[in-house]
């Protein structure tokens, strides 16, 4: 349920079973993903996400839109462009029941992360609430950066950590060991990622930055990265 996977023994039976088992949960079991969710958050799944809302500004990207609760809250109350995507059809398919359900359009894209169907410049945010390990690879973060617009920024939600050390945390924290996830109440496997990520920006020529937001029940940790530098190669927003 969040970003990373960890990378130990990737090659095992057991690494295998797992990610074969997370493809299933965001293909053909999608509709159990907000049941899962909310177990896995104390029913504060939705709250989670919708943190994600403050980095919104001006014509913004939603990767890996889900079950679409950020979708939904950016039909209500934002008044630029909003698209959704997601490689699932299932997860693409839920997200446009719930808008349409609302009432409200749906803007989604069933693609690839690593290869935007989208003009360059075309974004001021992207936005991506506990993705899964594709968020991490070199193609994706390049994409990102060239949809942005100068100035634009990208938002990534890589955990969420209860507020308190109750039992029941520490049974989600033993859940995401078995599923080979890395825990965001251990400081050693927060710093790799978050230097792993800075490292990743860098290349790419985004400005890195780290935000704690804090949500009902617990704290989002956001990644974020700026486009500040413009490049001739793209076209002026």
């Amino acid at each position: 349920m969040t970003f990373p996977m960890a990378v130990g023994a990737p090659g095992s039976l057991y690494a295998r079973l797992i990610r074969w088992g997370f493809a299933r949960f965001y293909h053909e079991f999608a509709w159990t993903y907000d049941t899962v969710a909310a177990l896995v958050s104390a029913g504060q799944w939705r709250n989670w996400t919708l943190t994600a809302l403050k980095f919104a500004r001006g014509a913004t990207l939603e990767l890996g839109c889900g079950t679409g609760y950020v979708q939904l809250a950016l039909a209500q109350r934002h008044t630029g462009l909003r698209v959704g995507l997601d490689r699932s059809p299932s997860m693409v398919c839920l997200t446009r029941r719930r808008l349409q359900r609302s009432g409200f359009p749906a803007s989604l894209v069933r693609a690839d992360a690593g290869a935007l169907p989208f003009a360059s410049a075309s974004f001021d945010t992207v936005l991506a609430t506990f993705p899964s390990d594709y968020i991490a690879a070199e193609t994706t973060i390049a994409e990102i950066r060239r949809v942005l617009r100068p100035g634009g920024t990208v938002a990534i939600a890589v955990w969420a950590r209860f507020a308190d050390d109750s039992p029941y945390a520490r049974l989600v924290d033993v859940a995401y060991r078995l599923t080979l996830q890395r825990s965001p109440r251990n400081p050693t496997s927060t710093s790799i990622v978050l230097q792993r990520f800075a490292a990743l920006f860098e290349r790419a020529g985004l400005e890195t930055a780290f935000s704690e937001v804090q949500a009902p029940g617990g704290i989002v940790q956001y990644v974020i990265g700026t486009y500040r530098k413009h490049d001739p190669h793209l076209p002026d927003s």
